[in-house]
């Protein structure tokens, strides 16, 4: 018993990994109230998960209201953009259903899908990069499509979690709605770290560090 207690004990970091889970939910949520401030509030979450996958940070709230104020205007312009699209993809759905019936319906439906889809897609790699590295939103958002597309297999991952919640209100509203305080306590903060987790090798990539954690890995030659 004094085993699981022991702050170094595997139990006692998952506990501590679960709070945090819990603490950044609630944070990301309340953040998100104002609506306009949902931007930086998802990519404050992306940092903190971002620091709990790689086991490094200096505390939760600590980092999630630096994170918070340091990405606030070029999260708040990504954020808008992508409300813009959400809105019209939503108006698009209601005129098709409106004034389409048959083939036609089914085609423009599909495509609003996978334009929404597409764009979680470019979302699960935007926020992410705009944490990490300094760059024009301009630019974020093409080296965000272009490992869309390069990591296809890990980007249908994400947006497969990422879409969890929206796919249950879309077809079972009372489902959602029996689900919703898990996603009040730590829905949210699980898939954020389910997506840091999913990243962690394309960073490390990108910066070279799984090349150079290897090489000082490896013992050097005696001469």
């Amino acid at each position: 018993m004094k085993s699981l207690l022991n702050y170094d004990s595997p139990f006692f970091q998952f506990l501590c990994r679960v709070a945090d889970m819990v603490i950044v939910n609630v944070l990301f949520l309340v953040c998100c109230v104002p609506v306009v401030t949902a931007g930086a509030s998802l990519a404050a979450m992306t940092r903190v998960s971002q620091e709990m996958a790689l086991d490094i940070g200096s505390g939760v709230v600590r980092t999630f209201f630096r994170a918070f104020r340091a990405n606030f205007k070029q999260a708040t312009a990504a954020w808008l953009v992508i409300l813009l699209i959400c809105v019209s993809l939503f108006c698009d759905r209601l005129l098709i259903g409106a004034y389409l019936t048959g083939g036609p319906a089914t085609v423009l439906r599909a495509l609003t899908v996978v334009l929404a889809l597409g764009s979680m897609a470019i979302c699960c790699y935007l926020f992410p990069l705009m944490v990490r590295y300094e760059n024009t939103l301009k630019q974020h958002t093409i080296n965000a499509v272009i490992l869309a597309v390069t990591k296809l297999p890990r980007t249908l991952v994400m947006t497969a979690l990422g879409s969890i919640p929206f796919v249950l209100c879309w077809f079972s509203v009372v489902t959602f709605l029996k689900s919703l305080s898990f996603w009040i306590i730590i829905g949210c903060g699980v898939i954020s770290c389910l997506h840091s987790l999913l990243m962690a090798p394309v960073l490390a990539q990108l910066e070279g560090r799984d090349k150079t954690d290897e090489a000082e890995e490896e013992p050097e030659d005696e001469e």
